[in-house]
């Protein structure tokens, strides 16, 4: 995380986030099963739409899917911090 901090990608959010995922402190402050359902209706929203314009929202999609990759896990009531648990997953720790 240190090679980001000073750095362009660095951010409050790093700071805090970034930390909580290394110490593995996945406590919530919102469930992850909940943002499941709210980025669902973004992405829900987005298909309904009858206007003519289409509008792709690639990055909420994914989010979407890694969050519910964590409900699948049984890790659906810890915090967002609890996403790198998927990303071990996926490179096999």
């Amino acid at each position: 995380m240190g090679a980001i901090r000073g750095g362009g990608d660095g951010s409050m959010a790093m700071e805090l986030f970034g930390g909580r995922m290394i110490e593995r402190d996945f406590k919530p402050g919102g469930f992850v099963e909940y943002m499941v359902k709210d980025l669902g209706l973004g992405v829900d929203v987005v298909k309904e739409d009858d206007d003519e314009r289409v509008v792709v929202l690639p990055g909420t999609a994914l989010c979407k899917h890694l969050f519910s990759s964590m409900v699948a896990n049984g890790d659906g009531k810890l915090g967002t911090p609890g996403l790198i648990t998927v990303v071990e997953r996926i490179n096999g720790k």
